[in-house]
């Protein structure tokens, strides 16, 4: 593998993980940066619901409670260049979830429920602005 593929595969990966801190940290009304304008995308909560396109994708992301506080943690994140321009990606997801109005105790965070498990499938395109979502798919594979 070549300084090129490696620099690649880290694109990729952290557009994974940059996804997710968008969220968590309230921004996901960003969340269009990282993606195609086509792009399709579907939550692990939902995965027959497939969101098309940039804007409907960012509708959906406003329209989340504004009391919801999350915490996502992506993990076992692997990433196969496909072509000279595409990429495809599998990695894992484990969600917190917890309500902003709750108690926010010193030293202990607010209180949240068990997590949610799932896995997310990604197809990644290189644009003139760098890598892209292309394609973001969830599935929810465990829960308490």
């Amino acid at each position: 593998m070549n300084a090129q593929q490696l620099s690649d595969i880290e694109a990729c990966r952290s557009l994974v993980l940059e996804f997710a801190a968008r969220i968590d940290n309230g921004q996901a009304h960003t969340l269009g940066e990282l993606m195609t304008l086509d792009a399709s995308f579907a939550r692990p909560t939902m995965p027959d619901v497939v969101l098309q396109g940039r804007e409907t994708i960012l509708a959906a992301f406003s329209a989340r409670p504004k009391h919801l506080v999350s915490q996502h943690l992506n993990l076992n994140i692997r990433i196969r260049l496909t072509g000279a321009d595409t990429a495809e990606g599998h990695s894992m997801v484990m969600l917190f979830l917890a309500d902003a109005n709750d108690e926010l105790v010193p030293g202990k965070g607010r209180k949240t429920g068990a997590p949610l498990l799932g896995t997310w499938t990604d197809t990644f395109v290189r644009t003139p602005e760098g890598w892209r979502f292309k394609d973001r798919r969830g599935m929810a594979t465990l829960h308490a």
